[in-house]
């Protein structure tokens, strides 16, 4: 973990913030939500200190932060209690309940809280034990010489015209894959943790299955949709089977053509933030941090936090600090897109503006992947390209580009509902069977080479969000543009109309309806349907 000054860490821990109060009053839900707010505020510094690189649990700032959770712990667990009982509206009934569910998920510091299908017990002991040998072997990998990190790979695997190489880099993923599921034997640590996890769920739904249903979705007809969507895939493809990393080089040509215009870290930083300000969303108005350098220890997989969060304090809106966290070695198509998804996450929470108690995420998490990915679909767009990156690709190009990353994440969210639905199956023969009928790839299952998602380990069923989110995103970004124009994207005004529309209603109303009211119907798969036929043969 990367050291920080004394004094910055002593700083991030005085910055303004809701004061810690004497205690509970008989004040009730106001006095509630009060202190409530304030240990969120704690909460989120230690998870921040965190994610930065706090080197230890001993050091003055990290224990001065520890001693402000556990006194504002109690003192909601207190402010809960002068509440009881008491009369309240429905509104504060709402919230109360808010607020306590949160309490529950995780806030109160009680390690066995959350989701009741979360990750607890053996399931966890073992997830966190090989997230941490997968993070370890994900981000010193070396080729010919170069060392490079998982990203780094798979951005190569795009751009590099050597097949041979192309191979070798492939290939040196291979300790990634292993950290995961070892020789896939049937007692591999993957293998184990599925056991585990379904044991663990019993006759509860598990999150896999709980996507669809936020939706109106059942899990058959979910998959039913993820199947047809790759097999109108499949037939733009050639007949013949490709091998993986000739596949990632064939949808690569946008990458190929357009990640010399922003080469490097910066570059994309560049083209991210232009593009953001263009919409009326500037990151550096929106107080958005980024912290994108690799470093041992770093968290494997890109995330974005809340780092402090939009609050009102003494009736004053004093705006937030939303972090983007990700590991670039360079820059490139493949990284500005991560990077693009990701600041879409932070003009999300940076447009919350809500009762404390509502102050969070959206209630779904695929809707919330979803809604990341409004702006940034607008990288495959070719005007788009034209003015940001100063060049850009034919339109049948650009598609290829946008869904091959679609589809893989269809064939992820297809392998994880298959493998827990059916457990007991060899995984490597799940994924080698999705890849060859509907990726068009040649058949490996002597490797585990699907196991190179982090989210397999640390949030089961997370990759059916961006599957099903897939299918948001079409229906929604179909909708703005009759709603708002085919340049809706760079409009200056957009940013508000999204915040109205979507962004800060936080977790105040539920994601299906905030969809719903947008569309003026359920969702359906007809736009991406529609979207992905224009991917030409």
């Amino acid at each position: 973990m990367r050291r920080w000054p004394l004094a910055v860490l002593l700083a991030a821990t005085a910055c303004a913030h809701p004061s810690l109060p004497p205690g509970p009053s008989p004040q009730g839900i106001a006095q509630l939500e009060r202190t409530f707010q304030t240990l969120r505020y704690w909460d989120d510094q230690r998870r921040l200190m965190d994610s930065r690189g706090g080197d230890s649990t001993f050091h003055p700032a990290t224990v001065a932060v520890a001693e402000s959770l556990t006194t504002s712990r109690r003192r909601t667990a207190l402010a809960f209690e002068s509440v009881a009982g008491q009369p309240l509206d429905a509104d504060d009934s709402a919230a109360l309940h808010a607020m306590r569910e949160a309490w529950r998920g995780g806030l109160s510091g009680d390690s066995t809280a959350g989701d009741s299908t979360a990750d607890h017990g053996p399931a966890k002991v073992l997830a966190d034990s090989l997230i941490d040998r997968y993070g370890r072997a994900a981000e010193l990998i070396v080729v010919d010489g170069d060392t490079l990190n998982r990203l780094a790979i798979l951005g190569k695997l795009g751009t590099t015209g050597d097949r041979e190489r192309r191979e070798r880099l492939f290939r040196a993923l291979e300790p990634v894959w292993q950290s995961v599921n070892g020789d896939d034997a049937p007692d591999s640590p993957f293998r184990r943790l599925v056991s585990l996890r379904l044991a663990a769920w019993a006759d509860r739904s598990s999150p896999v299955d709980a996507k669809g249903p936020a939706f109106g979705l059942q899990s058959a007809e979910l998959e039913t949709w993820l199947v047809l969507a790759l097999k109108r895939w499949r037939a733009t493809m050639p007949d013949t089977l490709l091998e993986p990393w000739d596949w990632y080089y064939l949808t690569g040509l946008m990458s190929r053509r357009l990640s010399r215009r922003a080469p490097t870290v910066a570059d994309i930083r560049r083209v991210n933030d232009g593009y953001y300000r263009a919409m009326g969303a500037d990151p550096t108005r929106l107080r958005i941090h980024y912290d994108l350098d690799p470093r041992p220890g770093k968290y494997p997989v890109a995330f974005t936090d809340f780092g402090v969060r939009n609050r009102i304090i003494d009736g004053r809106r004093v705006a937030g600090d939303p972090w983007v966290f990700a590991s670039y070695q360079s820059g490139g198509i493949d990284n500005l897109a991560e990077l693009l998804h990701e600041s879409g996450h932070a003009i999300d929470i940076a447009a919350i503006w809500t009762r404390p108690a509502y102050l969070d995420w959206p209630d779904n998490d695929t809707f919330t992947e979803a809604i990341a990915d409004l702006p940034a679909m607008e990288l495959y767009e070719p005007g788009w390209q034209q003015r940001f990156l100063g060049d850009s690709v034919p339109l049948a190009t650009a598609l290829r580009a946008k869904y091959a990353g679609i589809v893989f994440d269809m064939a992820w969210a297809l392998f994880e509902i298959r493998l827990y639905h059916a457990p007991g199956q060899d995984p490597n023969l799940v994924w080698t069977s999705i890849t060859r009928d509907y990726l068009g790839i040649r058949p490996h299952p002597e490797w585990s080479w699907w196991a190179m998602r982090g989210q397999l380990l640390d949030g089961p069923g997370y990759l059916v969000n961006y599957a099903l989110g897939a299918y948001l995103v079409a229906d929604l970004r179909a909708a703005i543009t009759r709603a708002r124009g085919a340049q809706a994207w760079v409009d200056p005004g957009m940013y508000a109309w999204l915040s109205a529309h979507l962004y800060r209603f936080g977790a105040a109303r539920p994601s299906r309806t905030v969809l719903e009211s947008l569309l003026g119907r359920p969702l359906r798969p007809d736009a991406l349907l529609k979207d992905l036929a224009r991917v030409a043969p």
